[in-house]
């Protein structure tokens, strides 16, 4: 792209306030904008009280918006991005003209709609997963407050997804499998799709010098084999599952660790899942762990797995792990087996259940057994990441969808 551009993205959460997968794409997406000499406002949503309403995050201008108070009442997240959002927008509308606008979240998309009237500019969304898909599945599964997440909440996502998808110039998608989520869900928006797979920080994301000293430095130890994994602790993340595979695992292998990072409404369930079967010091929650020792983890531990059982729209923890020279298995879910299966076909499990974990566990642990093998793989799975998930690639695939874009509105 030989011209600079003015960016205005729009998302709710992104990183480093929140570190979620969406919230990473969105912020490496942008940061890599702004390495390009492209200048990039983004608009988000203000998760703790002393966080400055506009504030330079690697050369990014974040401008927050509402409170961390509000935005924890029920619906407050969503009520925040469809009405605090707009002050903040329509500011920055007032003061800038933008080239594109760049959304990641359909609520603040939605109200920077409302805010904008008729297109000033292109618009270019990236659809990490239906917002209201997912609210489905979470509400039911919750036992208080179902009626209302999913009659209110629920109506009022689908709403707004198909009145920002009708919007949109272009869709982006990271994977096929939420290529044909959304085209399923609005077949009108299938001619805008177009699918241009994350990435991930090659830099960050590496083996590391020297393993035994990782393992010492984290207190893991040195004569067992670690299984991690890190997710929000939520019923469709499938943990529940893990644990019980891992009870089956030690039966057969007692030199396992299982490593637990994240936080969530399971935890005290899932700690007395973990003791009623057995497990002790076999399992390790973790809790929150920070970008810098998330890097650690993934490069101390002999296997990464993830136990999806719903919506893995991508799956950049799997990415990270691979990157960081570490294999992974996952679940047959959602992109798991679009990213997995062209490394290793074993990397992907046979089912959801606890018995197709503990079979996918204990043949990788025999796989990585071998200590040549191990190395192998440990390798291939580091040069699979740099080949074909750099963000580089994703980058040139944006900027020339940007340009195409802009080109067909200036013919208009």
């Amino acid at each position: 792209m030989q011209r600079t551009l003015r960016i205005l993205a729009i998302t709710q959460n992104f990183f480093p306030d929140s570190q979620g997968g969406v919230e990473r794409v969105a912020y490496e997406v942008m940061r890599r904008l702004v390495r390009r000499g492209h200048s990039v406002d983004l608009v988000g949503q203000r998760v703790s009280t002393d966080a400055p309403d506009v504030e330079d995050v690697s050369g990014i201008t974040v401008h927050r918006y509402g409170t961390p108070e509000r935005s924890r009442r029920f619906g407050g997240r969503t009520a925040l991005a469809l009405t605090s959002s707009r002050r903040v927008i329509g500011r920055l509308l007032s003061e800038h003209s933008y080239d594109v606008v760049l959304p990641h979240h359909f609520f603040p998309y939605y109200a920077y709609m409302r805010t904008a009237g008729p297109k000033m500019s292109p618009e270019v969304m990236t659809f990490h997963a239906s917002y209201w898909q997912e609210l489905r599945l979470e509400g039911a599964e919750r036992r208080i407050g179902k009626p209302l997440e999913s009659l209110f909440l629920g109506g009022l996502a689908r709403r707004t997804e198909k009145a920002c998808l009708r919007r949109s110039d272009r869709i982006v998608v990271l994977s096929e499998f939420s290529r044909d989520q959304l085209e399923s869900l609005y077949p009108f928006a299938a001619r805008k799709v177009v699918k241009i797979p994350g990435g991930v920080d090659l830099e960050r994301f590496r083996p590391a010098d020297d393993r035994e000293a990782l393992r010492r430095k984290l207190g893991l130890p040195a004569d067992r084999s670690v299984v991690f994994t890190v997710r929000r602790l939520v019923p469709r993340m499938g943990l529940e599952n893990l644990i019980a595979a891992f009870a089956e695992v030690r039966e057969v292998r007692s030199d396992v660790l299982l490593a637990i990072a994240g936080r969530g409404r399971l935890e005290g369930e899932l700690r007395r899942q973990a003791d009623a079967l057995g497990l002790g010091e076999s399992v390790r929650f973790l809790g929150f762990v920070d970008d810098e020792a998330l890097v650690r983890y993934y490069q101390a531990a002999d296997l990464f797995a993830l136990p999806t059982l719903a919506f893995e729209g991508f799956g950049m923890v799997t990415l990270e792990a691979l990157a960081c020279g570490t294999p992974a298995i996952g679940t047959p879910i959602g992109a798991t087996p679009e990213i997995l299966s062209p490394l290793a076909r074993q990397l992907v499990l046979d089912g959801t259940e606890p018995s197709a974990i503990r079979r996918g566990i204990l043949a990788m642990l025999e796989w990585l057994s071998d200590r040549v093998a191990a190395a192998d793989l440990r390798r291939r799975s580091r040069e699979y990441v740099v080949a074909n998930f750099g963000w580089d690639r994703a980058i040139d695939a944006i900027e020339d969808l940007i340009d195409e874009v802009l080109t067909a509105w200036r013919q208009t």
